[in-house]
């Protein structure tokens, strides 16, 4: 990767582009979680565990971890996303709303489990991939748990690079994105939703584990092709 290609603009994580979507769009992959979901989170993370839902959308992933008795906060870096969920949001939810890019941000209290449900999978580069992963690790406390849930590519023929809509990757290309901050602890495959012909499709269900001695000012070694 050249330095003018490390200047450019990440394009799936662009709150401009998703303020334009969530106000135009029918999005309709927006529903509750696969009960696979539920499953790894039982086991891995049970309630009241306090969860970052990150990437939340309009909140329904959200909702449906508050109405399961998780402590939950919820951000996206759509402000219009972020108006809708809290619209939709029930009188008296618990869950707590946040304007929030996480490109970069450092909290000073990092979360024992930070979630992304689609949201590593609009990433259609490794180099947006791996800028979302280390932001994940910035968001996650030492030892803590990362739950991702995104499209699988289950062999090569099925790996797409795209820049819109899921960007389905083989396990190689998601492990080479994730593995300077994580360790994997469980792994499942299962549809990421329940709309035939919508969401139906496989998706990767992981926990994984942050590093104990990742800091924020560690870098990962970029190699000349890693933007592809």
């Amino acid at each position: 990767m050249t330095r003018d290609e490390a200047a450019l603009p990440l394009r799936s994580l662009n709150a401009a582009e998703w303020d334009r979507t969530y106000d135009s769009t029918v999005v309709g992959w927006d529903e509750e979680p696969h009960p696979a979901l539920g499953e790894l989170l039982a086991e891995h993370a049970p309630p009241p565990a306090h969860v970052l839902d990150v990437g939340c959308g309009l909140g329904t992933t959200a909702r449906w971890l508050a109405d399961r008795s998780y402590t939950v906060t919820a951000c996206d870096f759509s402000a219009q996303a972020i108006k809708e969920a809290r619209r939709r949001a029930p009188a008296g939810s618990a869950v707590s709303y946040e304007v929030l890019d996480v490109k970069g941000h450092v909290p000073l209290d990092p979360f024992p489990v930070v979630l992304d449900r689609g949201v590593l999978h609009t990433c259609p580069t490794h180099r947006e991939r791996r800028t979302f992963a280390e932001s994940m690790a910035r968001l996650c406390r030492p030892g803590g748990l990362w739950v991702h849930v995104g499209a699988a590519a289950l062999d090569e023929e099925d790996a797409l690079d795209q820049s819109r809509g899921p960007s389905w990757t083989t396990e190689e290309t998601f492990l080479d994105a994730v593995s300077p901050w994580f360790t994997v602890l469980d792994r499942r495959i299962a549809d990421f939703g329940r709309r035939t012909g919508v969401t139906d499709w496989p998706a990767r269900y992981v926990v994984l584990r942050r590093s104990e001695t990742f800091t924020t000012r560690e870098r990962p070694h970029i190699s000349p092709q890693d933007d592809s």
